[in-house]
């Protein structure tokens, strides 16, 4: 596929999708409706399949209700076409956050009650949504600064995360300095420790069993009076039984940690100006565990040029380090310059580099440099 027409049919589709877009009806203050699509286009610039393309995208359709002592959600979740990871780089820690299976499937859904400074939540949920995540992270498309790989790659078929939500139960206090959270899940979204999405292809099968075990993460986040940094403070652990990476062994269970620090370095939060930056990293036993550290960093600039104060540009690296006990594979490390440009309420464009050493964590092969053009909307 050529890069050309590869960007140009990103361009074509996403315009046309819009005019499928309904507007939300908000007839009931509580009741919100919503519509999200995403595309990417991406073109491989230089590795070993720098001549290759890819499209994919995605759609989100949610439904929500908030009251003052409860809410509700729900979400369907459709992916089409084939992204960067699987088109050009075959890297580790997959190009675009969106890279999924392609399908339609029922995605989140969940009741949640709050009374005072404690909330709890049950469904299909998706930890990824609540925990270990990063402000300056979000505005960045690899996947290695959402989720992160010392815990997608080191648990059953990435955990609780997108794209295949799972049964479970989130607990959560607040105070004015410190919020706590509590989740445990299924331990196994897809159903099949082999990584086949084809049991749960739809979104509605479900089981719990002792054999794929549970899926449980803590973590404290504390934001002192009036400071401009923030900590958080993280473990998770899976009760599943875990081959030894070297001699095939047995593990009960696995277990991981991890800490990250927000600064914010310049102007106020949600303002044009606000320069903020983070710090984040996790470990894990080596023996049972594909990734035995990983750590990230990125700087996230909001309202960067005059005029534009809804903009955004973001500078990350992140760094996996694979076990010792595969020893084929070292590290994969990238380095992402990203800019969202807002071209209205409902429309973005964002215009992202990615320089990827060690693609699929493998020294022998070529560094990866792809760009990815993505278009956004929601209504």
């Amino acid at each position: 596929m050529q890069k050309t027409s590869v960007l140009g049919s990103a361009h074509l589709l996403f315009l046309a999708s819009l005019a499928l877009l309904p507007a939300t009806a908000q007839e009931n203050p509580g009741l919100a409706l919503g519509l999200a699509t995403s595309l990417d286009a991406a073109a491989g610039l230089a590795g070993d399949n720098d001549e290759d393309a890819s499209l994919h995208g995605i759609g989100l359709l949610t439904a929500g209700y908030e009251s003052a002592r409860w809410s509700a959600f729900a979400s369907v979740l459709g992916v089409g076409g084939h992204g960067p990871t699987e088109r050009i780089t075959g890297d580790f820690l997959a190009a675009s956050n969106s890279e999924a299976h392609t399908g339609l499937r029922l995605f989140e859904w969940w009741a949640e009650t709050s009374l005072e400074k404690w909330s709890l939540r049950a469904g299909a949920l998706l930890a990824d949504a609540e925990f270990a995540g990063t402000s300056p992270g979000a505005h960045l498309i690899n996947s290695g600064f959402g989720w992160p790989a010392f815990i997608s790659a080191n648990t059953v078929n990435t955990g609780p995360a997108y794209y295949a939500a799972t049964l479970g139960v989130r607990v959560a206090r607040s105070s004015d300095t410190t919020t706590w959270r509590l989740g445990v899940y299924d331990g196994d979204s897809f159903d099949s420790p082999a990584g086949d999405d084809h049991p749960n292809r739809y979104g509605w099968h479900y089981r719990l069993d002792a054999d794929q075990g549970a899926f449980a993460i803590s973590e404290v986040v504390y934001t002192p009076a009036g400071s401009t940094w923030r900590g958080t403070l993280g473990a998770w652990g899976h009760s599943a039984v875990f081959a030894d990476l070297g001699d095939g062994s047995k593990h009960d269970g696995n277990y991981g940690t991890y800490a990250s620090v927000e600064h914010d370095l310049a102007g106020k939060p949600g303002e044009p100006g606000h320069l903020c930056a983070h710090v984040r990293g996790g470990l894990a036993p080596t023996e049972r565990n594909t990734v035995g550290w990983a750590a990230d960093a990125a700087l996230a600039l909001l309202g960067p040029l005059p005029g534009r104060p809804a903009d955004a540009v973001a500078l990350g690296l992140v760094h996996a380090k694979l076990s010792s006990r595969l020893p084929a594979q070292d590290f994969e490390q990238v380095v992402e310059l990203s800019y969202t440009a807002e071209l209205n309420e409902a429309l973005s464009l964002q215009p992202d580099l990615q320089y990827i050493r060690h693609p699929g964590a493998q020294p022998d092969r070529e560094d990866a440099l792809l760009f990815i053009l993505r278009l956004n909307a929601a209504y």
